[in-house]
């Protein structure tokens, strides 16, 4: 392999391309590193401005509850009010129109409420869920009036209830009443959607222990990618690798002091690139163009070299197999043209060498085919005459001339056997009168049965085929004269492969094959055994048809299930159709 001059081409262009290739890969990927670090660094920006203006409205809200009794006469009032009077609840009125106006002011809250720790009751408004920012505030506060540190600090406490997440500041104006602000933590991640996180990115909201604090577009194993790499982060971004499908993401990550969570934002790196296609596009364009240059290349030493080379390698590897019909199309260069041109006139002269060989092998067939043919003709007419013979002693007159008449049709048939073939119809009908001239013999001792499907009674057959198997049948088979000898002849095709094997059976009612006999039969060395068994008959057919056939047709001995003798002959379908239907 590695001395063909296939090899050494393609080695060769290999070592030029490649290193062009890898050179133009480097320069592109090194283009997108670059253009993906500005990218990634102006997104980290875009994320810390935006948490500082969130720091800037949670710090805010803080200073509002902070100066509520200061700025808020009708809270001063609902402190010393009698719970559910009049006067109580108009003051309620007030105050939550105060807090409805407010709560626009500051639109990143959700709800701003007062809760009275004497009573239990509750003063708030909401954008939205108003049972469950109900039952969030009168079940949580009470819990965070015990830690006193929490309301004086001015970081604001994730609170997880009722499977939802949110951020609560609260602080305590008198002995009884408590100001606060609630933001849904969902309510943070909707305000990230100025960036572009495309359709598998997302963003969440993680805790300063990494529990996850809000709901997220992001799938199982980004979320869990994104929950592993926020502690190990030395910036505020890092370019990580989802396991499960391999795709690459910008991982942007902003902590909030004012509030313990981490601001987390997973963008796709198609995204980040999707506005640079020139890039994109370079990483597959430039192996692609690549591979289409050594396909054309490849193509061209083909078309020049490699394929007249390979014919040329064929057409000897075919004179080695003995084709010598072979002829090579000499349409190529002018140094391949003289080498195919001198490879056909060698090829010519051996053919010319071979031919008289194979002519003179041809007619020593059709000499041994003949032989074998013409003796069959001497064993009939033997058997013939001991009939006539037989029925003349006895003065059987009508027998004779209706034996007569069957041996007219049976020597008619022998007459017209020298073309070769004969249809299967006419070689049935000749072992018919041969059937008939042994009932005259052996009268009301002798049946016979006869099944020949009209589409078969076309085919092809070699002459004195079947009558030589009943023949033999007769002869070997018949020897208890006491007793009804019944012949069959069955033509059937094989059911499973109908268009293989057209099959000649032909049975009989006698004393079949000895054991011996059938054994070396079957191990197919019948030759000698036939011969010293008197079967000189079946030899004679057996060489024709392996002549005639060429060595595919098919003979099968075996003795029947209750007694007598039963012979298959299969026949190649190939060799069966007759040259009137040929040309039909």
């Amino acid at each position: 392999m590695r001395n063909s001059l296939r090899f050494k081409f393609i080695t060769g262009f290999l070592i030029i391309i490649i290193p062009l290739v890898f050179f133009l890969l480097f320069n592109n990927l090194y283009a997108i590193n670059v253009v993906r670090e500005q990218v990634s660094t102006t997104n980290s920006n875009l994320l810390a401005q935006h948490v500082k203006q969130i720091n800037q409205i949670f710090a805010e809200t803080n200073t509002y509850l902070y100066d509520l009794w200061d700025n808020e006469i009708d809270i001063n009032q609902l402190n010393d009010l009698t719970f559910g009077t009049d006067e109580y609840l108009l003051t309620k009125k007030r105050i939550v129109n105060r807090f409805q106006t407010n709560l626009n002011y500051f639109f990143l809250l959700d709800t701003i409420f007062l809760f009275n720790d004497r009573t239990q009751d509750v003063t708030f408004v909401t954008k939205k869920d108003y049972y469950f920012q109900q039952r969030l505030i009168t079940e949580s506060v009470p819990i965070e009036i015990t830690d006193q540190k929490n309301m004086d600090s001015p970081v604001w406490q994730l609170i997880q209830f009722e499977n939802r997440t949110v951020l609560m500041k609260t602080t305590r104006l008198t002995n009884n009443l408590i100001a606060g602000a609630i933001v849904n933590t969902d309510s943070l991640v909707a305000s990230l959607q100025f960036l572009d996180m495309g359709t598998t990115g997302g963003a969440v909201i993680l805790s300063k222990n990494g529990d996850v604090a809000s709901h997220t577009t992001l799938g199982a194993s980004e979320l869990k990618e994104a929950v592993e790499a926020v502690p190990r982060l030395n910036n505020t971004y890092q370019i990580v690798t989802d396991p499960k499908d391999n795709n690459k993401y910008l991982l942007i990550s902003v902590f909030s002091e004012i509030a313990n969570i981490n601001y987390t934002v997973m963008i796709p790196e198609g995204t980040m690139l999707k506005h640079l296609p020139f890039f994109q596009i370079a990483v597959y364009f430039i192996p692609l163009c690549g591979i289409l240059i050594l396909l054309f290349y490849l193509y061209f030493l083909r078309s020049v070299l490699l394929k007249p080379m390979n014919t040329l390698m064929l057409g000897m590897k075919r004179i080695m197999r003995g084709d010598l019909n072979i002829r090579l199309n000499e349409d190529h260069s002018s140094e391949f043209s003289f080498l195919i041109g001198t490879f056909n006139n060698m090829v010519t002269e051996i053919s010319k060498l071979k031919i008289n060989v194979y002519e003179e092998k041809i007619r020593t067939q059709e000499a041994e085919f003949g032989l074998l043919q013409v003796q069959i003709r001497p064993h009939f007419y033997l058997n013939s005459l001991n009939i006539i013979y037989s029925l003349a002693a006895i003065k059987e007159y009508a027998l004779i001339q209706k034996m007569t008449q069957h041996l007219a049709e049976y020597f008619r048939f022998i007459t017209q056997t020298k073309q070769g073939t004969v249809t299967l119809e006419a070689e049935i009908r000749h072992t018919q009168n041969y059937l008939e001239i042994q009932k005259l013999r052996f009268p009301n001792q002798l049946v016979y049965e006869i099944e020949l499907p009209d589409q078969y009674r076309k085919c092809d057959i070699l002459p004195l085929t079947i009558q030589t198997f009943v023949e033999n049948s007769i002869i070997h088979g018949f020897a208890d004269r006491r007793e009804l000898f019944t012949v069959q002849i069955i033509v059937t095709a094989d059911e499973q492969m109908p268009d293989d094997f057209l099959w000649i059976e032909v049975s009989d009612s006698g004393v079949g094959f000895s054991e011996t006999l059938l054994k070396n039969l079957k191990e197919v060395s019948y030759e000698d055994e036939l011969f010293a068994e008197g079967h000189l008959g079946i030899q004679n057919v057996i060489k024709r048809q392996r002549i005639r056939y060429k060595g595919k047709a098919k003979l099968l001995f075996n003795n029947g299930k209750v007694r007598g003798a039963e012979v298959k002959l299969g026949i190649p379908m190939s060799y069966s159709v007759s040259e009137e239907d040929e040309d039909v």
